[in-house]
C-alpha cells in the first residue's frame, strides 16, 4: 500500500462497478451488449484492483495466451483522474512483477485507435505499436496492437546475456 491506494485480487464484480460507472475516457464506454466480456477477466493471481477512498480506481491484468504469451488488461473509472500519476505507477508496477512470476517474454494488448489517452499510456508502459486491427472491437471498432518483448527473459533461457543494441529500450 503506497498512496492510501490498496492493490487487491481483482473480482468480477470490479469490473462491473467500473463499467457501470463514467470510466476514464468517453472513447472507451462500454455497450451494455458487450459488457459480458468484462466479466471474463478474473484470473486467480493474474489480475489486480486498486482500492483509494474505498472506492475501487483501477483494475488490470494479464491473462497467458500460451507459453511465454500474455494479453495485459486496464479498466479504470473516472476516479483515476484524482492521483493518476501515482496510480499508473501502481498499474505499471503490478504488471511488472506479473510478466515476472509468470515469465512472459511477450505482453499485448489492444488499445481502441481513438482512444488517444489509451495509446499514450500502452506506450508509457513501454508497449510498441505493432499496427491498425480493422474491425476488431466487438463493436467493429478499429484496434491497435501493442506489444512488450521482455528481453531478459529470452536472454536468460538462451544463457545469452548480452542484449542485442537495439533491443534495448529505455
Amino acid at each position: 500500500m503506497m498512496d492510501n491506494i490498496n492493490i487487491i485480487p481483482f473480482k468480477k464484480e470490479h469490473a462491473h462497478y467500473i463499467i457501470s460507472n463514467p470510466m476514464n475516457d468517453p472513447a472507451i464506454q462500454i455497450a451494455p451488449q458487450f459488457k459480458k466480456y468484462a466479466l471474463f477477466l478474473e484470473i486467480p493471481g493474474m489480475s489486480f484492483s486498486a482500492i483509494k477512498d474505498g472506492k475501487i480506481v483501477v483494475s488490470g491484468g494479464i491473462g497467458i495466451l500460451w507459453d511465454n504469451v500474455a494479453e495485459g488488461w486496464v479498466l479504470a473509472t473516472n476516479d483515476i483522474w484524482k492521483n493518476p500519476i501515482s496510480i499508473a505507477r501502481h498499474v505499471k508496477k503490478k504488471l511488472d512483477i506479473l510478466t515476472k512470476t509468470y515469465k512472459v517474454k511477450r505482453l499485448q494488448t489492444a488499445v481502441k485507435a481513438d482512444f488517444v489517452l489509451g495509446i499514450k499510456f500502452a506506450e508509457w508502459l513501454g508497449l510498441k505499436s505493432e499496427g491498425l486491427m480493422k474491425h476488431y472491437g466487438p463493436d467493429g471498432a478499429d484496434y491497435i496492437r501493442f506489444a512488450k518483448i521482455y528481453w531478459y527473459v529470452i536472454c536468460r533461457w538462451s544463457n545469452n546475456w548480452t542484449i542485442p543494441e537495439k533491443y534495448i529500450q529505455i
